[in-house]
């Protein structure tokens, strides 16, 4: 049974990265002549502002849960991603304002750093910290997860 969560993790997983892979854009944008050129044009590297330097934002969150979030937790948030009936523990529905508001954002936060088995959830919750390697990532995404409730923490940090 434990290879099995072990598997299902696995296969989980590697669906978000196809799901990012497939969803991801090329940057590139056809101009009149058909030739490619780049969409972003590069900032000078004094005025580009790094992810380290960025505060936590509801726009940030909003893009982090739809490369992150939405395979397992739907597009609503309602725990009905396209990965979600694959999977034998149904995802959080986050749109639940009593079952979120119960949750403290140090509890979110744990969560989604450590993955579901640290904080006594479901295996298949993965360990989000590594790849966003910045807690003010994980402060926005907390941000979403608080305007898809429309509800406060009982308990706050």
């Amino acid at each position: 049974m434990k290879c099995f969560a072990i598997f299902q993790s696995l296969c989980c997983i590697l669906l978000i990265l196809l799901f990012s892979v497939l969803s991801g854009s090329t940057g590139l944008a056809a101009d009149q002549s058909g030739e490619k050129e780049a969409v972003d044009k590069p900032v000078p590297a004094k005025t580009k502002i790094t992810d380290k330097d960025r505060q936590p934002s509801l726009a940030w969150g909003n893009e982090l849960y739809q490369h992150y979030c939405i395979p397992c937790h739907g597009i609503n948030g309602d725990g009905h991603g396209f990965n979600a009936p694959h999977l034998l523990v149904k995802p959080a529905n986050h749109t639940d304002s009593v079952f979120m508001s119960k949750r403290s954002d140090q509890k979110l936060f744990d969560t989604i750093n450590l993955g579901g088995v640290e904080v006594a959830k479901s295996t298949l919750m993965p360990p989000w910290g590594a790849a966003l390697d910045n807690d003010n990532k994980i402060k926005s995404l907390i941000l979403k997860l608080r305007a898809l409730c429309q509800c406060q923490a009982t308990k706050n940090w």
